[in-house]
């Protein structure tokens, strides 16, 4: 029998200012951890037990998005200005930039004072561009 309490690894938490901090990861969190990745995969088997099942719940999921404002990700701003996008394989909504000139630069997250590449499939302006352009280059 394992000591339930015994360090299996680390836990990292943004400290939202570009940081991170460490802590121990127990067996038994991260047993916890497992039981509810391992019910979330049986739930989606479920939910759509064939390629099929999973393109028609895709496909609902995009156009329910696209009825809340979303758009394709092509028509987004190429101005520098920030906007919220989404995407796929991710559950977040983050703010994005596109950099370059279309159709050959590319989309850039911003996230944690830091930048990092996308590939966004829906976009929609941030809620709090007042101004309605927001240079992303002053990041």
């Amino acid at each position: 029998m394992s000591d339930g309490k015994q360090i299996v690894g680390n836990k990292t938490f943004s400290d939202g200012r570009g940081g991170f901090r460490h802590e121990p990861l127990t067996r038994d969190e991260a047993d916890t951890i497992w039981t509810k990745a391992k019910a979330l995969y049986d739930k989606r088997a479920a939910d759509m037990p064939t390629e099929r099942d999973a393109l028609n719940a895709l496909s609902q999921a995009y156009k329910r998005l696209t009825e809340l404002g979303w758009k394709n990700a092509i028509y987004c701003p190429k101005d520098g200005s920030i906007f919220k996008v989404i995407e796929a394989g991710s559950s977040g909504i983050h703010d994005c930039s596109y950099w370059g000139e279309w159709p050959t630069g590319s989309w850039m997250i911003h996230a944690e004072g830091d930048l990092c590449p996308s590939h966004p499939i829906l976009f929609k302006p941030s809620p709090n561009d007042t101004k309605g352009k927001t240079d992303a280059r002053q990041y």
